[in-house]
């Protein structure tokens, strides 16, 4: 601080903030934001690194080795894996309705986001609200319901009970996320295209989805996270081998085996998660940008 002294008074005047100040407020937000996202990173990645070295040593050394890193790195667990009796049909069992219970709710999703953002119908809140009651009710719930259901109507161990499950739990999660972008592009824009002759549909396939874009991959890759790891509901409908997704056979492997193998279990796991991964990792600056732009909305 300084003073300045002018007709016998003495007044203070704040300085401006330098280095000192600059560097503790960068030191607060590091305290504030960096050590909790740090603390996250760590708790979220330690055990699939763990998973992945493990898979990596052989079935004895996890028991007698304490070390963190594998003395032999081995790709056995894996061939292990490769080769199990059906793990080929386990694989295209989850991409299967992954890309079906992708496709089909954000194909239902867009339209229904495009009807609760535009259209003033009465009672549309309510319905809107009414959408997350499948999300709401625990899964563990459902499933003697729809057992009974999908028994009497004949879909058990078929694709098809699999379908309309999976569509069913990922529809209101997909239009809850749309709704949002939807009613961020400006009404303004529709109208220009109505004037210049555009229906319904060309408002929406030529307007409405390129601006909104980024709210649909987002809700695609929820869409595949909610297909590639469900499993309440295969593990209620599903009873025959042939018919497992991979998290299904993952839980299955501990039984199968006997003996417990952790590197072939981790492998697994890996194998398992690493779709997903590369997903991710493909889509990720889509997804935060869509998470960003549409918290600043």
């Amino acid at each position: 601080m300084a003073t300045l002294t002018r007709g016998g008074e003495t007044a203070m005047i704040g300085r401006e903030p330098g280095f000192f100040d600059a560097l503790m407020a960068r030191f607060g937000r590091v305290i504030l934001i960096g050590l909790p996202l740090a603390f996250l990173v760590i708790w979220t990645m330690v055990p699939l690194i763990w998973a992945l070295l493990a898979s990596f040593k052989e079935p004895l050394e996890i028991y007698e080795s304490r070390s963190f890193w594998p003395r032999n790195p081995s790709l056995d667990a894996y061939w292990t894996v490769l080769g199990m009796d059906g793990f080929g049909k386990w694989m295209f069992n989850s991409i299967l309705v992954t890309v079906v219970a992708t496709i089909v709710p954000l194909i239902l999703s867009i339209i229904a986001a495009y009807a609760f953002a535009r259209y003033l119908f009465p009672f549309r809140h309510v319905l809107l609200l009414l959408y997350l009651v499948p999300r709401i009710i625990p899964r563990v719930s459902l499933i003697v319901p729809l057992n009974d259901l999908m028994t009497d109507l004949g879909l058990i161990n078929t694709y098809w009970v699999l379908y309309i499950t999976y569509i069913a739990s990922a529809v209101p999660l997909a239009t809850w996320i749309l709704v949002g972008f939807f009613k961020a592009v400006p009404r303004e824009i529709e109208e220009s295209a109505t004037i210049d002759g555009a229906n319904m549909w060309n408002r929406l396939r030529y307007v409405i989805l390129p601006i909104a874009w980024p709210g649909v991959v987002t809700a695609a890759v929820l869409c595949i996270r909610e297909g590639w790891n469900e499993f309440a509901f295969v593990l209620a409908l599903v009873t025959e081998t042939g018919m497992r997704t991979l998290p299904y056979a993952l839980y299955m492997l501990k039984d199968s085996m006997g003996v417990q193998d952790y590197a072939v279990y981790n492998a697994f796991t890996i194998l398992t998660v690493l779709p997903l991964l590369v997903v991710y990792l493909l889509l990720e600056r889509r997804v935060v940008d869509s998470i960003v732009s549409g918290a600043v909305k």
